[in-house]
């Protein structure tokens, strides 16, 4: 089965730059600094999830279905730790939302964002030259998003298998409704994480680009972060043994790594979409006849009039008179009985 062909580069070219950006973008050294990050703002995080969850007119246990769906998504230990601090949470009195304290918490919360921003920047070599307020507000506004997004769809997720559940019984079709609706969930949740990615490689870096739903970097970043989460889940359970290595503190180590593959994933899908569009752009530049930086203009062929082939033998023949007249003056020979005075080599 041969791999379909890219448009602008061959898989080898696609690989080698892939290679070149990895090194000097120094994506692996991001993903530690995008790991402490999400790890800094993923409480903060929950607390805005929450929060919202408290205002929205969601069904009672919407915060205990979301865990149950994020559950096969996130390693055992790690995913101990967040269920901890949710079920707080929400045993907590209903917390003010319109106050300053939601407002920080917000901030703290979007560091992740903004650190995930800084790393697309570099993916896609551009400085950052927005000011200072609209990039900290947009990092707030796609934590805010993903926020809402998450209770939003695992609400419409519920309400869809409680109407398909009341239709399949009416039906007699409710072991197969049951069996079609668990598999559901993985495109239902892949869809969720293609669409985060999707936004999140459109509105962060500094660039100018038309939205896409469906690009190579969401769909590979969607693609290996659930096959690297379940493989790693798996690890974790049948071979990890953090707590004998890292005592009490086993499940912050589980989840920092797996918050560490996460945004190494996710890094990657930046740079596979912005490999993809320096070389759309480098074609378009060159078909158009532009001058792409690190690249030579193309020569242009001479111009060519009536009577530029005999101008141009004429001038060769004047030239090498010159040069012929001044080889005699030189050796002490009388010049050419043509004259004395040397031909003009500018002339034509």
């Amino acid at each position: 089965m041969r791999l379909f062909r890219l448009k602008y580069l061959t898989w080898r070219e696609f690989g080698r730059r892939l290679v070149k950006e990895f090194q000097e973008d120094t994506v692996t050294d991001c993903a530690a600094q995008l790991s402490f990050y999400f790890l800094f703002s993923l409480f903060p995080l929950l607390f805005v999830l929450v929060t919202l969850v408290a205002y929205l007119p969601f069904a009672p246990g919407a915060v205990e279905a979301m865990v149950a769906r994020l559950a096969p998504l996130v390693p055992g230990e790690a995913m101990a730790l967040v269920d901890e601090h949710l079920r707080s949470l929400v045993n907590q009195p209903r917390p003010k939302l319109l106050t300053v304290g939601i407002v920080v918490v917000l901030w703290t919360a979007s560091r992740g964002v903004d650190a995930l921003r800084k790393a697309l920047n570099m993916a896609y070599d551009v400085p950052e030259s927005r000011p200072f307020w609209r990039t900290q507000g947009v990092a707030m506004l796609m934590t805010l998003v993903g926020a809402l997004l998450i209770p939003v769809s695992f609400t419409v997720f519920l309400l869809g298998g409680k109407a398909g559940a009341w239709l399949a019984e009416r039906l007699e079709l409710e072991e197969a409704f049951h069996l079609i609706w668990s598999w559901l969930r993985w495109p239902f949740t892949a869809s969720l994480v293609m669409l985060m990615l999707a936004l999140c490689y459109y509105v962060l870096p500094d660039v100018k680009q038309r939205f896409k739903y469906i690009t190579p970097g969401s769909v590979l970043g969607t693609s290996l972060w659930m096959a690297c989460t379940w493989g790693f889940t798996w690890y974790v359970e049948q071979f990890g043994r953090y707590n004998v290595t890292y005592g009490s503190i086993g499940g912050v180590v589980v989840l920092l790594l797996w918050l560490y593959i996460t945004g190494l994933i996710f890094i990657t899908g930046g740079e596979v979409n912005a490999i993809l569009e320096h070389a759309s752009r480098d074609a378009r530049a060159k078909a158009k006849g532009a001058r792409v930086p690190g690249v030579p203009a193309p020569l242009e062929p001479p111009l060519k009039t009536a009577g530029a082939a005999k101008s141009a033998s004429s001038a060769r023949k004047t030239r090498y008179a010159f040069w012929r007249w001044r080889r005699r003056v030189a050796r002490g020979q009388a010049p050419e009985p043509s004259g004395t005075e040397p031909p003009n080599p500018t002339v034509h």
